[in-house]
């Protein structure tokens, strides 16, 4: 049996247990995992959460691989960002690439990462 690891992930307002069953699979598979049927409301009409699993470590058994650039919030110059690259990659179950952008400035950042399928 392999490890797993889940995740709540913020979905937006869900409405009812038929309104989640729409949206939680498609939030887990935005990030890569599976919806476990679980889902809680934290800011009422504002926003709930998810539970996602994900395989742990991520197996690549796929073959697939890809990199796609996730907001890192506020990355001040490039020491600051290998400071928070490998970690902001690992909290997306990805791997950082090495490459950062400010894309609001003092405010928010995106980083490289690769994901292995």
């Amino acid at each position: 049996m392999s490890s797993s690891f889940t995740v709540s992930i913020p979905a937006g307002p869900i409405w009812s247990n038929d309104d989640a069953q729409t949206k939680a699979p498609i939030v887990a598979a935005a990030h890569g995992g599976k919806w476990n049927g679980q889902w809680r409301t934290v800011v009422d009409s504002v926003m709930s959460t998810v539970d996602v699993e994900f395989p742990a470590p991520a197996n690549g058994s796929g073959g697939v691989t890809f990199t796609m650039d996730v907001p890192a919030g506020p990355i001040w110059n490039n020491e600051d960002a290998q400071t928070k690259g490998p970690i902001v990659a690992a909290s997306y179950n990805g791997t950082w690439n090495g490459q950062w952008t400010t894309t609001v400035e003092g405010a928010m950042s995106v980083i490289g990462v690769t994901f292995h399928w």
